[in-house]
């Protein structure tokens, strides 16, 4: 790529020739790399990047050449995935070459989109998607700069998703009390999320010997790592779980078991659904990580030391959740504040 850089140039003539270059040396690496039908070393559910069989535009070129830095980087098969599609998206109702997308195209298809009655977090995910593949062209020369720099970010609605209430947490574990496996299964998993706030992947992809010690290492988005505690309950409950799982996990076996075999993500995550509406919920995995950010925040917790738990790379997401406790504090002064105490005497 640097090298057609430098034959190009700033010329945006010639900027058609570069992509064409690259495609030609893309092509090439599929010949000598993939082309052996014998060979199975990739599996099919890694194969993220389609074969290189035609490019109708440039766009679409460009659309790839994206995607496999995407990949090249490691970023996450559901980010790589994400991208595919809003910009699939983008391009299916679109149809330009690169070079002839402007601001103007742009704002045209976030406001078709609009009009179409997509959610405003949809709205703002396409945005998400089109700046960060605008700006990666940009950064490799193919275009000269970003049409996004031009278009504002769609308005997005603060919706406040509420966190459990100890009564639904209470009812929750009491859908999961028994002495059969998969209840004791259910109790260790629920209480292992509500007490670390792990991500239901992270939580999935532990393994028996990872929970012998009272610290996990995980390795979550984007490769990041961090230090997770479990607390005596959580490894109790974890324990108890073990010792009647009658799969007898152990080492590096998965940890999460179901009636047939180890448990995939889509059936960990029924697990949870399951478990809520014993207890007359309708419960995903992430409000559990969005309950134990709630009441750590109430229980006094700092920013910085949540931040690190939740494994998170900055303080946006948390706003959220500040949003939820700052409304605890409006309607614990609102109870208790002076000057009701004053009106209350006057009556």
């Amino acid at each position: 790529l640097t090298v057609a850089q430098e034959v190009v140039g700033s010329n945006p003539i010639s900027r058609p020739i570069l992509l064409y270059v690259l495609l030609f040396t893309r092509c090439l690496h599929n010949i000598l790399c993939f082309r052996d039908k014998g060979d199975t070393s990739m599996k099919q559910h890694e194969l993220l990047i389609a074969n290189h069989d035609a490019y109708p535009n440039s766009f679409q070129l460009s659309v790839q050449l994206f995607l496999e830095d995407a990949q090249a980087r490691n970023l996450a098969p559901k980010t790589i995935s994400f991208y595919r599609e809003r910009l699939r998206l983008f391009d299916q109702h679109v149809n330009r070459p690169l070079e002839q997308v402007d601001a103007l195209t742009i704002r045209h298809y976030l406001a078709r989109r609009a009009q179409a009655g997509v959610k405003p977090a949809t709205l703002h995910a396409d945005y998400r998607a089109l700046s960060a593949f605008f700006s990666w062209c940009a950064r490799e020369g193919l275009i000269d700069r970003s049409p996004m720099q031009q278009v504002r970010p769609p308005k997005r609605e603060q919706v406040l998703k509420p966190a459990l209430t100890p009564e639904q947490v209470q009812n929750l574990l009491t859908a999961c009390e028994g002495k059969h496996w998969l209840r004791l299964r259910d109790r260790a998993l629920i209480l292992l999320l509500l007490d670390t706030g792990l991500r239901i992947h992270e939580a999935h992809s532990l393994h028996a010997g990872d929970v012998l010690q009272g610290m996990l290492v995980i390795r979550g988005k984007g490769g990041k790592q961090r230090v997770v505690v479990l607390s005596a309950e959580v490894r109790l409950a974890i324990q108890r779980y073990l010792k009647a799982c009658p799969f007898h996990p152990a080492g590096d076996s998965p940890l999460w078991y179901g009636q047939y075999g180890a448990l995939t993500l889509y059936g960990i995550q029924e697990v949870v659904r399951r478990a809520g509406r014993r207890a007359g919920l309708k419960l995903g995995a992430h409000q559990l990580r969005r309950t134990f950010a709630t009441w750590s925040l109430r229980n006094g917790i700092d920013l910085e030391h949540l931040r690190l738990l939740m494994g998170h790379s900055d303080y946006r997401v948390l706003q959220q959740y500040l949003a939820l406790v700052q409304e605890d504090l409006k309607r614990a002064h609102e109870e208790h504040s002076p000057l009701k105490t004053l009106r209350k005497q006057k009556r």
